[in-house]
């Protein structure tokens, strides 16, 4: 709960894909205008992770993707491609690297978790040794997830670790240099051991993950509302899209 005469500020971005259709990102927190007052007060609490919806190209409704993203601070113009480009589309199909909207389907579908955070210990410490030995590195928590010829295929790019443009902070101006792989034949029930590919199926190497094709990327209506913000939330001025737009 947060502190008297607190309310409530809902920041919300816009991820665009390329095919017209975006993804929603909304994040409530309490905000305490006479807090920006106090030298040792908190104007934002009660901050939460941003609930990720996909709105169809020329489509007002909102659909429920199932997915969160933990919170940044969206004054930086980083956090906020950061945010949009764990989000994507590959094969037509909309997802969020833990949910997908299969062809034909209007709702999001979770499969069983994967990821390298889902490995076993066992297949994560083969994973994680073959890496090392490669030179590469996992870049952050995106990834891609589609439906590829009658399977379910989850992509992690991979980036080599001494790329000059491959500072950790900047991971979004790495190129890609292989995936992570992983498949399964039952919907993501049971997968397949997880191997390194150089061939990706839904990244192109040698760009860096900022300029994928399949990557979300913020509006610029976002971009406009959060370029001024002063870091205690007083603003924007003005709201993306919501259930109600038709852009």
């Amino acid at each position: 709960m947060g502190s008297a005469g607190a309310v409530e500020r809902t920041e919300t971005v816009e991820c665009e894909l390329a095919d017209g259709s975006a993804y929603v990102l909304q994040a409530t927190h309490q905000w305490t205008p006479l807090a920006v007052f106090a030298r040792h007060a908190s104007a934002r609490e009660d901050q939460d992770s941003f609930k990720v919806s996909y709105r169809a190209r020329g489509s007002r409704e909102l659909v429920d993707t199932g997915a969160a993203l933990a919170h940044q601070r969206l004054d930086q113009r980083a956090n906020m491609e950061v945010l949009c480009a764990r989000l994507g589309i590959y094969e037509g199909q909309p997802g969020t690297g833990a949910s997908l909207r299969m062809p034909g389907e209007k709702r999001f579908w979770v499969p069983a978790p994967t990821g390298m955070g889902d490995l076993d210990e066992v297949v994560k410490q083969r994973v994680d040794a073959q890496l090392k030995q490669r030179g590469l590195h996992v870049m952050d928590k995106n990834s891609a997830m589609a439906m590829r010829k009658g399977k379910l295929v989850q992509e992690l790019p991979l980036y080599a670790t001494n790329a000059p443009a491959c500072a950790e902070r900047n991971v979004q101006q790495c190129p890609v240099s292989a995936v992570l792989r992983m498949t399964s034949n039952d919907r993501g029930e049971t997968w397949q051991p997880a191997g390194i590919e150089t061939a990706p199926y839904f990244f192109k190497t040698g760009t860096a993950l900022a300029r994928q094709a399949g990557v979300a990327r913020p509006s610029a209506r976002s971009l406009r509302n959060y370029r001024n913000r002063d870091e205690n939330g007083a603003k924007p001025l003005e709201q993306p899209c919501q259930k109600k737009c038709t852009e």
